[in-house]
């Protein structure tokens, strides 16, 4: 019913479909050889290209590009088109992964790519299909922040992945030893790519996420091992990767505000 009562508001041309939530995550910036990426790439429905002068490009090799994990939890996510006693009786916590490709060009524009989603929610499932057009899928998800843990399991496979805090407290963006984090703060600056299923025109659309890093947002460095077993994440090899923490591309736990737009035009 609360998704149900979403569309009624959003598919009114007047309405505003933005999504407040609590974002709690474990973020990580990955670098990955353009080759397998492309795949990505020529199965999107517009023309993509590599921003090879991308602010991380001088902490990889020529032939490599950044991936953004998102290892999310929402929680408390509102819709503030409904009025506040709806907004709060629909309001929803869910699990969800977002595998993400920042810095491509599209018209000479920075823009991200959410090539893969997966979600614990078959309603935000369709929801993400139809309100944003983005290729999310249900799975059996587990964020786990006592234990540091996240997990997907999925007919294709299985993602594990573990943290190691590098510091013992989560502390607001801007402190000491913070300053890596910037990293992901430009990450999120460019709009994403969004095919609404009911769109008015045939041009592709753009939305945005737009995180409240003052509110404060309250991160820390982490250390990751992620096991990727048969083929869940597509063009990601199955396989174990790491990475250090404390770093531009780097991994961090983050605690923050923050809202998903509705769509508007890329231009």
């Amino acid at each position: 019913m609360s998704m149900i009562i979403f569309f009624l508001f959003c598919f009114i041309p007047i309405s505003n479909c933005d999504i407040t939530c609590r974002t709690t995550s474990w973020w990580v910036l990955q670098p990955f050889p353009k080759s397998l990426l492309q795949q990505f790439l020529d199965e999107s429905k517009v023309t993509l290209t590599f921003n090879t002068s991308n602010p991380l490009a001088r902490f990889m090799q020529d032939d490599e590009h950044p991936v953004y994990f998102e290892f999310n939890k929402q929680n408390d996510c509102e819709y503030t088109a409904l009025p506040p006693i709806l907004a709060n009786i629909t309001e929803q916590t869910f699990v969800e992964f977002k595998l993400e490709i920042p810095y491509l060009i599209q018209n000479n524009k920075n823009i991200m790519l959410k090539p893969l989603l997966y979600q614990n929610s078959l309603l935000n499932v369709f929801a993400t299909h139809v309100v944003y057009g983005l290729p999310a899928n249900f799975a059996t998800m587990n964020a786990d922040f006592d234990k540091n843990t996240y997990s997907i399991s999925y007919e294709k496979g299985l993602v594990d992945v573990s943290f190691e805090p590098l510091i013992p407290n989560l502390v607001p963006f801007g402190s000491p030893g913070t300053a890596n984090f910037s990293s992901f703060v430009d990450a999120n600056v460019s709009p994403w790519l969004a095919f609404p299923f009911f769109s008015l025109s045939h041009n592709t659309k753009c939305a945005s996420n737009i995180y409240n890093f003052t509110a404060p947002a309250l991160i820390r460095p982490v250390k990751m091992v992620l096991n990727i077993t048969g083929n869940i994440l597509e063009a990601i090899p199955s396989g174990t990767y790491t990475n250090e923490g404390n770093h531009p591309l780097g991994a961090w736990q983050i605690d923050v505000p923050s809202k998903i737009t509705s769509t508007y035009g890329c231009d």
